[in-house]
């Protein structure tokens, strides 16, 4: 299981090898906390996922860099390279079926 909550510092060496699923949250988002749940979940059940977290809260410049305008925001990533994003809060479905298409798929 791997959930990496991520800083200034480390989120680009985070990002930039293998499949990564990338949330921007706020701590006083209740979407991004139903989402965070969901996510745990998720890493249990597929623990080769991983999953790096990023408050925009405490680094809002890194959420700037990521054209990211509302939170819960959502960046499936392959390689440092962005393949998918969503805005919102995403069903355990539509979560399985992109973790689908960009980790087996492409």
């Amino acid at each position: 299981m791997s959930i990496t909550n991520a800083n200034a510092e480390n989120f680009n060496e985070l990002i930039k090898d293998g499949f990564k699923i990338v949330d921007f949250y706020s701590t006083t988002c209740v979407p991004c906390k139903a989402f965070g749940r969901l996510l745990e979940d998720t890493v249990m059940e597929l623990p080769f996922l991983d999953v790096v977290k990023i408050n925009i809260t405490d680094y809002p410049l890194i959420g700037k860099e990521n054209n990211v305008e509302a939170v819960p925001t959502v960046l499936f990533m392959k390689n440092g390279v962005q393949v998918d994003r969503e805005v919102g809060l995403l069903s355990e479905d539509e979560l399985t079926e992109k973790i689908s298409r960009h980790y087996y798929g492409e």
